[in-house]
């Protein structure tokens, strides 16, 4: 399986479906720190345990319970969520959401740089596994490249893969380097469709493989390098406030932005189209509809964190288109 994971074979729906799994069993944890619990540190060593400890008291008390057929999604599942999220977890739960007076030292350690860098830690694990997967394929057509074989269509994934590739890294880099939020959005639903619109693309990764013709292949292809090198360049002047959930770290107004109030997000919904070209219609084009719709409305959320944030932030959205200067 870690084979599978660092080679870029693991299908990213499934590696999506393990991250939730284990964000859902840590869960406890994660509310625990949330809501600075005095108690944090104990609630994350129970949870540690829980799972080894449901399992051995399932072993001794209903051995039958552990067993499962291996070829068998639901077996598995009802095996795993019985050993994950057994009377222990639920426990667990229930005591991270019981009242209590928040402890300074958790609402301290909430506002520095590093509790920072470790909230945007799993997006850097898929941006590096997006990268992972255009290795092969970046191999392979380089090799022909400086073999000197390479068609058209080869010359055209080749760079329009490479600006993906390093679309991604500098993705990772933000995340690490990024300033601290000073002001982030209220409630659970601006979170939610955030990381939706973040991963929701993925999905049109996992269809059919369209047969497209050469003119087709090569415009989803310049398509998906136009738009990963615009993502690149905008990220190049969005520098250390790049945010992926809705949040004010310092408002930028200049390059891109003097145009438009979502310059990345327009050249997303390019890479966007060039990438459902790609597979099966009519579920790739679906899938982009949803991805372009979750943009959008993560914008309204991110323009609600800036206007209270920034009080010049009205005048600027006023002058200032959405995504494409002059239209919308």
């Amino acid at each position: 399986m870690l084979h599978d994971i660092l080679t870029g074979q693991t299908k990213g729906i499934a590696l999506l479906a393990m991250a939730f799994t284990l964000f859902v069993y840590f869960l406890p944890s994660v509310l625990a720190f949330a809501r600075a619990r005095r108690q944090f540190l104990a609630i994350l060593i129970l949870n540690m345990l829980a799972s080894p400890a449901q399992a051995v008291a399932a072993h001794f008390l209903a051995p039958g319970l552990l067993t499962f057929d291996p070829q068998n999604l639901s077996s598995v599942g009802m095996t795993v969520a019985l050993v994950s999220f057994g009377p222990g977890w639920l426990a667990l739960l229930i005591w991270s959401l019981l009242p209590g007076e928040p402890d300074p030292r958790w609402l301290k350690a909430r506002d520095t740089k590093t509790y920072d860098a470790i909230a945007g830690l799993p997006l850097m694990l898929w941006f590096v596994y997006g990268a992972l997967q255009m290795r092969a394929i970046l191999v392979h057509d380089g090799t022909m490249i400086a073999a000197g074989t390479a068609n058209l269509f080869i010359w055209a994934r080749f760079f329009s893969l490479l600006a993906a590739a390093c679309f991604n890294l500098l993705l990772i880099y933000l995340l690490v380097v990024r300033d601290k939020p000073v002001a982030k959005s209220k409630g659970v639903v601006p979170r939610i469709f955030a990381v939706l619109g973040t991963f929701t693309g993925v999905g049109i990764l996992q269809l059919p493989v369209a047969q497209l013709s050469l003119p087709m292949q090569i415009l989803a292809a310049v398509l998906i390098g136009v738009g990963s090198l615009s993502s690149f360049l905008v990220l190049s002047r969005l520098g250390k406030s790049f945010s992926i959930m809705p949040e004010a770290r310092k408002l930028v107004t200049s390059g891109p932005y003097a145009h438009a109030r979502h310059p990345l997000y327009a050249v997303e919904m390019i890479t966007i189209i060039g990438t459902a070209l790609q597979f099966a219609a009519p579920w790739s084009w679906v899938l982009a509809l949803l991805v372009v719709t979750l943009l959008w409305i993560r914008s309204y959320f991110e323009e609600q964190v800036l206007e209270a944030t920034y009080p010049e932030y009205a005048a600027y959205r006023a002058k200032t288109a959405r995504f494409i200067p002059g239209i919308f």
